[in-house]
C-alpha cells in the first residue's frame, strides 16, 4: 500500500530590502502610518520584538534564510555563488512536491537558484506588477504546495523622490509605483543613530515613502492568497534582509544593522495577536522552523535550531542571545570583519581588521545624501566629525549597553575590559566559532594577538581574491555560453526563413 504524504502548508516568505526593524509601525515607528497591511500581518500571528539577520548585506544575508547555514559554511561574503554544503529549504520542499519559485530582485547566477521550479524577475518596486505576478504562481501552483520566495526591492536606494529613481541598477528597478502615501521633511523622525540634518531629513523622506511603497506591495501579494481562498493552509513570514542603508545600520554589525522586524503568520497554528518580547531568534533558524512546521526533516548540514515552540508560545532554552557577522563589501576584496554577539541589554562587537589606518568603505550608502551630508557638517561640528571619524576607523573592541544607549554612542568596552559579562560575551563567540569551525576560532581565543590576526586577514582577502576571480570566470563562462546559444539559435532561424524563400 502506498503511503499519501498529507497536504502541506503553503510557504510565502516576503523579505523586503533594506527596511529598519523600527521602521515597521507596530514595532513603535515614530513616523506616522508607514506600514498598515505589515501591521496588519502582525496582528494575524506572531511579532517577534527580537528578530535578527546574522549579516547586514543583501545577498548574503538572503543565503542564510534559505540555506539555514552560515556564511563561513558556504563562502558567501558578497555576491558570489553559494557553496553546495547541503540541500536548501527550497531543495527540501521541493522533493517532497512543492512548487517553489523566487522572485528574484536582481538577475543573478546563483547556484541555489536551481532549488526552484522557475525563478520571475520582478518589477519589485510596481504594485500592479506583484499582484498578478502573485496570482500567476498561485495559479501555477495548481493543487501543489508552493513555496515563494518574494524578495521586494523597496526601501532599497534609489528611495522614492530621489533624482536617481528609475536609474539606478539593473532594468527591474526602472518600473515603480508611487506609494500610497508620500512623506516630506517634515512628516519625519530622524532616526536617533543619525544626525538630524537637513539634507539627512530630506533623505530619510524619501526613506520613509520606499518603506511605504513596501508595504503597499506587501498588501496587494497578500490579498491575491486571500483571493485564492488559501490564507488558512499558507504560512506568512516577513522580515527585512537588514537595516537601513546609512551609517551604523546597513554593513555593520550595529543593533540597527542586523535587528530586523521579524512576523510569522499560521492560522490555526499561531494564536492571532502574539508578541514575543522575551526570545531571541535569528534568520539561520527560519529553514529549519520551516522545515518543521512541514513535517520535514532538516537536513545535518544546516546549522539553525527550529524556534517552532515559540510560535506556540512555549519555552525554548538558548535564546537569551544573537550571533552576528560581517566580511566585506559587496565584491571589493578589503575585508573588515566583524564579529557580534548581542543580548537584550548589551552588544560587544569585535573587529580584527581595526588598525588605526585602514577605512571602512561605504559603496552603499556613500553616494547618498545622508553621509555626504554628515562628512561636510564634520567640517564645522565636533560631535559629527567624531562621529564619521568613528565610522571610518572603529575601534577593536566595542560594547554598549543598548537599555541604556540604544543607538550605540558609548563604548564601555575599555572600563569593562575584564568584566564577567565581556568574558561571558566573548565566550558565546568563541563555542559559536568552534561549533562551526570558523575560521577565526583561534583568534578569537586570544583577540588582541598580533600576529593571529595578521595571519587570519591573510586568509579571509586570499579567499576574497579567490572568490571575485571564480565569480569571474563563472559568469564570463555563462555569458560566452548564452551569447553562444542565441548566436545559434539566429543563424537556425536565418536558414529557416531562407529555407522558406526557396520553396
Amino acid at each position: 500500500m502506498v503511503e499519501i504524504e498529507p497536504r502541506r502548508p503553503n510557504i510565502l516568505l516576503i523579505t523586503t530590502d533594506d527596511m529598519n526593524w523600527d521602521s515597521v509601525g507596530v514595532y513603535g515607528c515614530p513616523v506616522q502610518d508607514t506600514t498598515p497591511n505589515i501591521d496588519r500581518l502582525a496582528w494575524e500571528g506572531i511579532q517577534f520584538e527580537y528578530g535578527f539577520v546574522n549579516i547586514a548585506v543583501c545577498t548574503p544575508s538572503r543565503h542564510v534564510i534559505l540555506s539555514g547555514s552560515h556564511t563561513h559554511q558556504t563562502m558567501t561574503r558578497g555576491f558570489t555563488e553559494l557553496e553546495p554544503v547541503g540541500p536548501t529549504l527550497p531543495d527540501v520542499l521541493r522533493q517532497h512536491g512543492y512548487y517553489t519559485n523566487e522572485v528574484n530582485k536582481q538577475q543573478k547566477p546563483y547556484n541555489w537558484h536551481a532549488s526552484f521550479s522557475e525563478r520571475e524577475t520582478a518589477w519589485g518596486r510596481s504594485v500592479s506588477y506583484q499582484k498578478q505576478l502573485m496570482r500567476n504562481i498561485i495559479s501555477k501552483a495548481g493543487d501543489r504546495p508552493w513555496l515563494t520566495v518574494f524578495n521586494l526591492n523597496d526601501p532599497h536606494r534609489a528611495f522614492h523622490g530621489a533624482p536617481d529613481e528609475g536609474k539606478y541598477g539593473p532594468a527591474l528597478y526602472t518600473r515603480f509605483s508611487t506609494p500610497s502615501r508620500v512623506y516630506n521633511a517634515t512628516d519625519i523622525v530622524v532616526p536617533g543613530f543619525l544626525p538630524d540634518l537637513s539634507d539627512v531629513r530630506i533623505e530619510i523622506a524619501q526613506y520613509y515613502s520606499s518603506v511605504r511603497r513596501a508595504d503597499d506591495n506587501v498588501g496587494v501579494i497578500l490579498e491575491e492568497v486571500e483571493r485564492a481562498g488559501q490564507t488558512n493552509d499558507t504560512i506568512v513570514v516577513f522580515l527585512s534582509d537588514h537595516g537601513m542603508s546609512n551609517p551604523f545600520a546597513k554593513l555593520s554589525c550595529y543593533p540597527n544593522g542586523l535587528r530586523v522586524p521579524f512576523l510569522v503568520r499560521y492560522p490555526g497554528f499561531i494564536p492571532a495577536g502574539t508578541r514575543d518580547r522575551v526570545n531571541m531568534i535569528s534568520t539561520v533558524d527560519l529553514a529549519p522552523t520551516l522545515l518543521e512546521l512541514a513535517q520535514l526533516e532538516m537536513p545535518p548540514t544546516m546549522a539553525g535550531r527550529s524556534f517552532l515552540p515559540l510560535l506556540q508560545r512555549n519555552l525554548q532554552e538558548g535564546r537569551d542571545h544573537v550571533i552576528g557577522y560581517y566580511y566585506r563589501n559587496v565584491n571589493d576584496v578589503v575585508m573588515y570583519p566583524m564579529f557580534v554577539v548581542q543580548t537584550r541589554d548589551w552588544v560587544y562587537i569585535y573587529s580584527p581588521w581595526v588598525d588605526g589606518v585602514k577605512q571602512a568603505r561605504n559603496s552603499d550608502f556613500g553616494r547618498g545624501l545622508t553621509w555626504q551630508a554628515m562628512a561636510q557638517a564634520a567640517d564645522l561640528v565636533p560631535s559629527i566629525k567624531e562621529r564619521v571619524d568613528f565610522h571610518k576607523f572603529r575601534i577593536r573592541h566595542e560594547l554598549y549597553s543598548i537599555r541604556q544607549d540604544p543607538h550605540a554612542y558609548l563604548n564601555v568596552a575599555a572600563k569593562l575590559e575584564n568584566s564577567q559579562r565581556v568574558k561571558d560575551m566573548r565566550k558565546w563567540l568563541v563555542d559559536w566559532m568552534e561549533e562551526t569551525d570558523h575560521p577565526a576560532k583561534d583568534l578569537m581565543k586570544d583577540p588582541d594577538n598580533e600576529a593571529l590576526i595578521a595571519d587570519y586577514m591573510e586568509w579571509e582577502e586570499q579567499n576574497a581574491i579567490e572568490q571575485n576571480l571564480q565569480e569571474n570566470l563563472t559568469t564570463t563562462a555563462k555569458t560566452s555560453t548564452a551569447t553562444r546559444t542565441w548566436g545559434n539559435c539566429l543563424v537556425s532561424l536565418s536558414l529557416i526563413y531562407l529555407a522558406a524563400l526557396w520553396v
